[in-house]
């Protein structure tokens, strides 16, 4: 894989990662986003996965479904006091195979859960 294609992977990771986000914020399923987004619920369950490299026409259907704007899916949704532990998080699951990332989200989202 060149450079070049790893960033690409890499940004499409971080946009499937800022849907997801807004997506449960507003409490909403991935069909009913896609439905609402006026998109196939296959092809956004594949977005955001980070399987498919959206649009610029995709994000923004994507972003009116959430009533955001779209530049919110391109940057990142926490505050600036979280940047430190967003990089070092990035950096953690930088060494997690690809395909084990999601697992290791899922333990985090449940372990902040836990923690409440």
């Amino acid at each position: 894989m060149s450079s070049a294609d790893g960033k690409k992977q890499e940004i499409t990771a971080a946009v499937a990662a800022r849907i997801r986000y807004y997506r449960k914020k507003h409490a909403m399923s991935q069909e009913a986003l896609a439905l609402n987004a006026n998109l196939n619920p296959a092809y956004f369950g594949q977005v955001e996965r980070g399987l498919k490299c959206p649009t610029v026409d995709t994000l923004y259907k994507i972003a009116s479904a959430l009533d955001i704007a779209p530049a919110n899916l391109l940057r990142s949704p926490v505050g600036k006091d979280m940047l430190p532990y967003g990089q070092r998080a990035a950096e953690l699951l930088s060494r997690v195979p690809p395909s084990k990332r999601e697992a290791v989200m899922g333990l985090l989202e449940a372990m902040a859960e836990m923690l409440k």
